[in-house]
């Protein structure tokens, strides 16, 4: 049975004295119980289209031109204020991208749970406090009676995201709008949300409108695919008639970009450009200036979706045209060879707990707890792990960006960098470079990112004159495909593709011989992640320049890492090449990781490991192997003494009593 139906939806922004259009003619039907994915770049219009069936667009910018959203008889977008709030919450939820901005933030998750109770169901006393309890229970927030005192900050980022369905699910909605709920978990709460949200759908025939840009996650979970460009439904299908045989060349140019195992030695199909600004929307097909196949008609005439098979529509006038091949990447081992770069031996980082007026230490916690490895010439090495298990802290710890309390890591063989003065220190890090997470906070928004670039290569003396440097600014542009006119741009002023080639420049001006990259694509949609991708794959056979590689992006490390380390709770469990980690893992946690992450490539007998709980706390590590609270061949030994390395090949290392 038909839930929802969309038709014509057009969403226009006033600027200035003129109008915007983010939406242009959105048409789609989610069914009773059904899931349907809504994909595509930022900017594309999905979020606003979701908060259009909310009541939730600014009234003071938002202008909603024309359309229909019919919601069990009713059209959401005429109803008033009062019968709009008494759907919303009720019979129509959404869970928001970001739990820590969206929970109240000086309220208990109890208080902010109850309120929606009271509002739309009328419960009080005993009632509403064993319903809430049972709500938080039933997203599997372990201990759920006392969590309710808790605040948000209280919580770890999974814990809040399912509170947030826990509010959404309360009044047990007829639709459940889920707005990139999983964007920046990781893969194994990831699938404890989705394995929640497939219970839920069944249990109360809940239907679910996923908005998310991560394909492979869509194409296990969702039943119908709409994919959304420019404000524009440029695709609909069912899952698997979308996978199979996608149409549309954004659909197909997306499908190319997503990485994988199947794709190393390859340059991804990567989509040149960027989603214009709404004031800047071409006439025509708004896809047409970033289209292989885009021709005059493309530019002149917007294309009228069409049906092409039952259930499947197109808007394109030249759908069924072959794109171009992806070109094979030249030289992919070039400037890889076995000589050590770095050479870490039993990294600590220890923080201290200071409370009290004399601010006295009561507590450690051991964020990183003996780490060693090797990295050599040219080859990139992926850390890998869940959030909390110290993956960054080694990042900044090789960085001197915090203080690592024993351990060494050797540069060259001969320079210490956790020991060197501070004045050596500051030669050495012209040869070891970092790129961080967040590209906007780690660029200074007051400086020209021509300054900022060129801040590092006047410190080291690179380039002897200004009209020099200027010269090696302009190739560094080229290099991370910018232009040379941007350099007097500030960082407000770019995407967040753009600001993370910025940062990537910024590395690449000291010509160092290693960059530690910190989740430098966790945040990127799939089509500047393959942009981003490449670009790092060409400047390494170009130069030679290893990278420590930090994500818990397990699709990226199977397309660029040659070597992977696996970490938890501070130590490394499990380390081998590329290969041998995701051909024959050995540890549990390791397995447990491949088998939570959604993957592209078809998967046999594929068996799904959930690991209950979360990381516990480094302040108080579990004793003997810290996986054996969450593990499942945990035995009395695990519990009581650390477990052993075992050496399965010359380059397969792991820490497990299972072994033994």
């Amino acid at each position: 049975m038909e839930l929802l139906s969309v038709k014509d939806l057009c969403i226009s922004f006033r600027q200035g004295s003129g109008l915007c259009r983010a939406v242009d003619h959105a048409s789609f039907s989610i069914h009773e119980g059904e899931l349907v994915a809504l994909v595509g770049e930022s900017g594309s219009g999905k979020s606003v289209t979701a908060l259009s069936l909310m009541g939730l667009l600014p009234a003071a910018s938002a202008v909603i031109e024309g359309g229909h959203a019919l919601f069990e008889g009713q059209d959401l977008l005429k109803l008033e204020n009062d019968a709009l709030r008494k759907i919303r919450g009720n019979r129509i939820s959404m869970i928001f991208q970001e739990p820590m901005t969206a929970l109240n933030p000086v309220l208990t998750v109890g208080w902010q749970l109850a309120e929606v109770l009271k509002l739309h169901r009328g419960l009080h006393g005993k009632e509403l406090h064993d319903e809430c309890a049972q709500l938080l229970e039933q997203v599997g927030i372990p201990d759920a009676e006392s969590r309710l005192e808790d605040y948000p900050h209280q919580l770890s980022g999974g814990m809040r995201q399912r509170c947030m369905i826990a509010m959404a699910l309360a009044c047990r909605p007829s639709l459940l709008i889920a707005d990139e709920p999983t964007t920046a978990l990781d893969v194994t709460v990831q699938a404890q949300i989705m394995e929640l949200l497939g219970a839920l759908r069944e249990k109360f025939h809940t239907a679910v409108l996923l908005i998310t840009h991560n394909l492979a996650l869509v194409k296990e979970q969702a039943d119908r695919v709409a994919v959304m460009y420019g404000g524009s439904i440029v695709e609909l299908a069912e899952r698997q008639a979308l996978f199979s045989n996608p149409v549309h060349p954004y659909t197909r140019l997306l499908l190319r970009s997503f990485p994988g195992s199947n794709q190393r030695g390859q340059r991804l199909m990567a989509i040149d450009g960027n989603v214009p600004p709404l004031a800047e929307m071409p006439v025509g097909c708004r896809f047409a200036p970033r289209c292989p196949l885009a021709t005059e008609v493309c530019r002149q005439q917007c294309p009228v979706a069409a049906e092409i098979a039952t259930g499947h529509s197109v808007a394109c006038h030249h759908a069924m045209l072959s794109l171009p091949d992806a070109a094979p990447a030249d030289n992919v081992s070039g400037g890889k060879d076995d000589t050590p770069l770095l050479d870490v031996k039993d990294l600590k980082v220890w923080f201290p707990v200071r409370r009290g007026l004399f601010r006295k230490i009561v507590n450690v916690a051991k964020a990183v707890d003996g780490v060693s490895f090797t990295l050599r010439k040219g080859r990139t090495m992926a850390l890998v792990g869940e959030s909390g298990c110290g993956k960054t802290t080694v990042g900044k710890a090789l960085m001197r960006l915090v203080h690592a309390n024993s351990g060494s890591a050797i540069l060259h063989g001969n320079s210490d960098l956790l020991k060197v003065s501070p004045k050596e220190l500051r030669l050495l890090r012209r040869n070891v470079q970092m790129i961080f997470q967040d590209p906007f906070s780690s660029l200074n928004p007051r400086l020209m990112v021509g300054a900022t670039i060129a801040e590092g290569m006047e410190i080291h003396g690179i380039g002897k004159t200004a009209e020099e440097r200027r010269q090696i600014l302009k190739e560094l542009m080229e290099k991370v495909g910018l232009d040379e006119s941007q350099l007097s741009r500030y960082p407000h002023q770019f995407s967040g593709g753009q600001r993370q080639r910025i940062g990537l420049a910024r590395a690449l001006a000291l010509r160092p011989e290693l960059i530690i990259c910190d989740e430098c694509t966790s945040a990127l949609d799939v089509s500047v992640q393959a942009q981003i991708l490449n670009l790092l794959q060409a400047i390494q056979r170009e130069t030679g320049v290893s990278y420590l590689f930090i994500t818990h992006d397990l699709s990226v490390v199977a397309y660029l890492a040659d070597e992977i380390m696996v970490m938890y709770l501070g130590h490394i469990v499990e380390r081998g090449l590329a290969s041998e980690i995701f051909g024959s893992p050995a540890h549990p946690y390791t397995k447990a990781l491949l088998s939570a992450a959604p993957q592209m490539e078809p998967a046999t007998n594929r068996k799904v490991i959930r690991l209950e709980g979360d990381v516990p706390s480094p302040l108080n590590p579990p004793s003997g192997c810290p996986f054996h609270p969450r593990c499942p061949k945990a035995t009395p030994q695990c519990a009581t003494l650390p477990p052993p390395e075992h050496r399965l090949s010359s380059t397969h290392l792991c820490h497990c009593w299972a072994m033994s």
